[in-house]
């Protein structure tokens, strides 16, 4: 089947998606957007119609696909009406503001069959893919060591009011306004996503957050995780230092997971990145003794994703990524929020 798609947002984060539709061969035929001039070079390049109104690409006929990459709080409205259009979604995360909404959007695509995505893009990375395929070779897992460090500047100390962090007064930073949240939501929803797809559903977990004073939005969010594959270390922390991480850049993401037969160790690039940095693993085996690392040239997380999602789409199919993906990670993150405010261990209790 071909497939023609309308894109809903085209912000930064939107360039990623573009490539990803057109390697994967789909048709562009509209792109929205509130800023016109935003919308212009994509309906430009694509030869696409513009609108500003969402409505008007979940009425065209022709449409079968629409990639949602609008900001967070505007998720749930444009899910549920091109669900209700009978239009496949694939939708940037995180999928909602909060998992009530979120339980709403997949609890809706469930019930009308809907192909559904959210677009968790670093399970495709080709390290963590690696990763799950040697997963069973590591005998019993017993411990797990994941995080995301990402250099925000010195927000635990500098006061100013201004820029994209800064809170002013009586108002909201724009890095809250336009994603929800600070760095557990911004980078820590991804490793969220990663602890789901390698190590399954938490049952428990117990959490603590810092935001600065003077701050809406936290730059710390540090938790204990149980799964049936065993304890999980989580941590997502905006920091100021320059020159740490795999590639010394600042950047430093990297998950490490021990098991009776051995170990994986996995560093990414920064998401930015993705054309021009690789990332590593690391399979260390009990058995024989041997670390084996794999390396691959840089390979666009964005581009594969997308070329799963439009695949599964073109068949008519869910494929191997549950439409729940999402509220998963929403309904993480609330249990999170909910632990740090409480001071409290709670099971985490999951409604879909």
């Amino acid at each position: 089947m071909q497939l023609t798609a309308g894109v809903i947002g085209c912000g930064n984060i939107s360039k990623y998606h573009f490539s990803g539709l057109e390697k994967a061969g789909v048709r562009i035929k509209w792109v929205c957007d509130l800023n016109a001039a935003t919308a212009k070079p994509w309906a430009d390049k694509y030869q696409a119609q513009y609108t500003a109104d969402y409505r008007a690409v979940l009425a065209d006929p022709e449409v079968n696909l629409v990639n949602i990459t609008a900001l967070s709080f505007l998720h749930k409205a444009m899910c549920l009406d091109a669900i209700a259009a009978g239009k496949a979604v694939i939708c940037e995360k995180t999928l909602a503001e909060n998992a009530d909404d979120a339980l709403a959007i997949v609890q809706g695509a469930e019930s009308a069959g809907t192909i559904f995505y959210t677009s968790y893009m670093k399970r495709f990375i080709p390290a963590v893919e690696q990763a799950k395929a040697l997963l069973p070779k590591l005998g019993r897992i017993l411990s797990t060591h994941i995080r995301a460090y990402q250099c925000w500047g010195n927000l635990w100390e500098d006061t100013s009011n201004t820029g994209f962090f800064g809170t002013p007064k009586g108002g909201m930073s724009e890095v809250r306004r336009r994603y929800g949240g600070g760095i557990l939501v911004c980078g820590g929803s991804h490793i969220l996503d990663l602890v789901v797809f390698l190590l399954g559903r938490p049952h428990r977990l117990f959490a603590q957050m810092h935001t600065p004073p003077g701050r809406d939005l936290d730059v710390q969010a540090a938790a204990l995780l149980e799964t049936a594959n065993g304890i999980v270390h989580y941590e997502a922390l905006a920091h100021p230092l320059h020159k740490i991480g795999f590639l010394r850049d600042g950047w430093d993401e990297r998950f490490e997971i021990n098991g009776t037969q051995g170990r994986l160790e996995m560093y990414s690039s920064a998401w930015t990145d993705i054309d021009t940095k690789a990332s590593l693993l690391i399979h260390y085996d009990n058995v024989t003794g041997q670390a084996v690392e794999y390396r691959t040239a840089p390979q666009s997380p964005f581009d594969r994703a997308m070329a799963f999602f439009c695949a599964n789409i073109a068949k008519g199919e869910q494929g191997a990524q549950s439409r729940l993906t999402g509220y998963d990670v929403d309904e993480l993150i609330a249990h999170i929020k909910k632990s740090a405010d409480t001071h409290q261990a709670l099971d985490v209790t999951w409604r879909a």
